[in-house]
């Protein structure tokens, strides 16, 4: 769990600062004409976090950032600066392979292979 601690408290800050507007990126939100986007995207960014930190919403909040951070790689993709939300996204995936190993690879054994049945 300290993975997903430490990466939802890194959303948490990221998204808290862009409520604020005094986000380190700010002029670059600007060049990207999103600036009045800001609250939403904050506010979306600590609420999928929240819901990833929970284990009964983490499915869903994985699948929120990915979206999230798949977006944000797509608007950054002009200004050849995709690392910026790409780095968060791949440390999301890994806190979640380490925490639910069960969401990437099937750990349940079944008992033999069924056998088609012909009539």
């Amino acid at each position: 769990m300290i993975p997903t601690f430490l990466i939802v408290a890194l959303l948490a800050i990221s998204g808290f600062l862009k409520l604020s507007g005094h986000h380190p990126m700010i002029l670059h939100f600007v060049q990207l004409g999103i600036d009045g986007w800001l609250p939403v995207l904050g506010s979306a960014e600590i609420l999928f976090a929240l819901l990833y930190l929970f284990p009964a919403t983490s499915q869903l909040g994985l699948l929120l950032l990915t979206a999230y951070f798949g977006g944000a790689i797509a608007i950054e993709i002009p200004f050849h600066m995709m690392a910026g939300p790409a780095v968060p996204l791949v440390l999301i995936w890994i806190a979640a392979f380490i925490r639910q190993r069960s969401l990437f690879i099937n750990t349940k054994r079944h008992g033999a292979a069924a056998q088609p049945q012909f009539s």
